[in-house]
């Protein structure tokens, strides 16, 4: 199929829904189609282990109370992944309590939970709490990857909370001891529609460097990928327990390449939370293909990235745009200069917006 240029992506874009919403399938051959496929949100994936487990569970369940005091109002839809029992689908207004539906479950039954605040069930909505657990043989055999869990919110609510999304981010990794993850701003596709919708992310993302790329349950569900060890990517928020801190160095190396005026790092227990600015950048690559916010913190922690090849997305059916191979190994090193250049994107992070008391957590390391 042709390939669409950004001036009709664009303006297909604005004139659907409003809200920075894009039509279901767009890029593919029979589409588009009359659901919301993709939509702005500042996302939030978080890799951990335990699901199975009662206390796993539990810290889940925590994580859920905290997102729906945030956003109680604006659900609409319960997905379940596998269910023991019962069906897949629910109107958020009549599901049962999620510990209630916890409580029935087995340790070998998947934990797959996906609240969206879609208009139809199958729409995309910045309004998502999605988790990904282990069945607890599959945790035992230790070579099936890691536990995920997605959340995220409007880029207004960021903008009118400036320190909401933080406070979350961290608490959820406190809660789930978490081992890594990242955060900032993302296209969130349909949850029950990922396939159709993953060009839009595609066509979009070497666009906007600032963007997230591919379902963090996909990337953490597959053997043999190690992400269990190593960070995906670098965000606005990014998440990464001791030995990782160890292995890039040390905290003190850390806070020497990441100075405080920029990057705060906040004490989640097992490891730290580095915030880059204080609000997450969308990043623009006809401005900046390599916004320095994100340079440094990517350089700092080359040692703990993931660096293999791997693919985020689904293969192409019809030549519609895919991350995979090279557009996936791009993606993921987007951000990385020669070592020779760090200086200069030093001093370019001395134009960048400094963090404010407004902007961050209170005890920062």
């Amino acid at each position: 199929m042709a390939k669409p240029d950004i001036d009709t992506f664009m303006a297909e874009w604005n004139k659907t829904h409003g809200h920075l919403e894009m039509p279901g399938a767009l890029l593919m051959k029979y589409g588009p189609e009359d659901y919301v496929g993709a939509t702005i949100a500042v996302r939030g994936t978080l890799y951990f282990k335990g699901s199975h487990t009662l206390e796993g569970r539990e810290a889940l369940c925590k994580c859920f109370d905290a997102y729906r005091a945030v956003a109680e109002d604006h659900l609409k839809w319960l997905w379940r992944d596998e269910p023991p029992s019962g069906p897949d689908k629910y109107a958020y207004a009549k599901a049962p309590e999620l510990r209630a539906m916890v409580k029935k479950m087995d340790e070998d039954d998947h934990f797959g939970f996906t609240y969206t605040g879609g208009e139809k069930p199958h729409d995309a909505s910045p309004w998502l709490f999605s988790t990904f657990g282990r069945r607890a043989w599959q945790a035992r055999m230790g070579t099936w990857g890691p536990d995920s869990l997605i959340f995220s919110v409007p880029k207004e609510v960021v903008e009118e909370n400036p320190t909401l999304f933080q406070k979350l981010f961290v608490d959820f990794c406190r809660l789930l001891n978490a081992e890594h993850g990242h955060g900032g701003f993302a296209l969130n596709l349909s949850a029950v529609r990922v396939e159709p919708n993953e060009p839009t992310e595609a066509f979009m993302v070497p666009k906007m460097a600032g963007l997230d790329a591919g379902s963090g349950h996909m990337i953490g569900g597959l053997p043999g990928r190690d992400v269990e060890h190593h960070l995906v990517t670098v965000g606005w928020l990014t998440a990464i327990n001791h030995a990782m801190v160890e292995k890039a160095g040390g905290l003190f190396t850390l806070r020497s390449e990441l100075p405080a005026s920029w990057f705060a790092k906040y004490d989640y227990g097992g490891g730290i939370v580095i915030q880059a600015g204080p609000e997450p950048e969308i990043a623009p690559v006809e401005l900046d293909p390599k916004p320095s916010i994100y340079v440094l913190p990517a350089m700092a922690l080359r040692d703990v990235r993931l660096m293999a090849d791997l693919s985020l997305h689904y293969g192409s059916k019809d030549g519609e745009p895919r991350l995979t191979g090279l557009a996936a190994k791009e993606w993921l090193t987007r951000f990385d200069v020669p070592d020779e250049e760090l200086m200069r994107y030093k001093t370019k992070l001395l134009n960048e917006p400094k963090l404010t008391k407004e902007t961050t957590l209170p005890g920062a390391l």
